[in-house]
């Protein structure tokens, strides 16, 4: 248990520091010296700097799969939008309060270390994968509409982490206010209902029953 928590000490150490600094101007005595360990400690539990950066992204990949519950459908369930709002609050109570953490996935300076950045675009494939599976079962589900949900997940991740990279420096900020926001651009867009019909495209496939945004989960 005293390893387990003293490796978890230096993972939140090295967050703070990953945020402030940045990845690549952080050295280990950085680490170590915010920690308060020796560096024989350090290697102890991790390899290198990149050995801890790698950890947090999986931990971050582990936490949004938690976050993110498979859509019931069936008499005594909650509404699918419901379930679509408390999906998207539990993902945006993490990252707002996991600030430190965000600001290390959203500022990461690219083209220093090729490797490091082949690991963050792997982790935004990772997370899009989840969110096109997510749509692929809404749509056998007939909550979604057909679409390239490739596509489709890509402008939802893009979205979401343009808003949140945006919207987290405001410490006021709620994330049920926040997630109200995308969930009701995610199901209905900004467009009024007598311009999607005059272009012909106002449908049922168009209302928010049947529209889908972080949709299904699959493990």
């Amino acid at each position: 248990m005293e390893r387990q928590e003293r490796r978890a000490q230096v993972l939140r150490h090295a967050k703070r520091i990953f945020a402030r600094k940045g990845y690549h101007r952080t050295n280990i005595s950085d680490i170590i010296g915010r920690a308060r360990i020796a560096r024989g400690t350090f290697y102890l539990y991790f390899q290198n700097k990149r050995d801890i950066f790698e950890e947090l992204l999986e931990q971050t990949l582990r936490e949004l799969r938690n976050r993110i519950q498979r859509l019931r459908i069936g008499p005594g369930e909650p509404n699918p939008v419901e379930q679509l709002r408390a999906n998207l609050t539990r993902v945006l109570n993490f990252v707002l309060a996991e600030r430190e953490l965000t600001d290390i996935l959203l500022n990461h300076s690219t083209g220093f270390d090729r490797e490091l950045d082949a690991r963050i675009r792997d982790f935004y494939e990772r997370v899009a994968d989840q969110i096109q599976r997510s749509l692929d079962l809404g749509i056998e589900m007939n909550l979604v509409r057909q679409c390239d949900t490739r596509a489709v997940s890509y402008c939802i991740l893009g979205g979401v982490k343009e808003a949140v990279g945006q919207l987290s420096r405001d410490r006021r900020r709620h994330a049920g206010t926040l997630a109200e926001e995308i969930l009701d651009f995610g199901l209905r867009g900004v467009a009024r209902a007598e311009l999607l019909a005059a272009a012909g495209l106002l449908d049922d496939s168009t209302s928010p029953g049947r529209a889908g945004f972080i949709g299904p989960r699959i493990d």
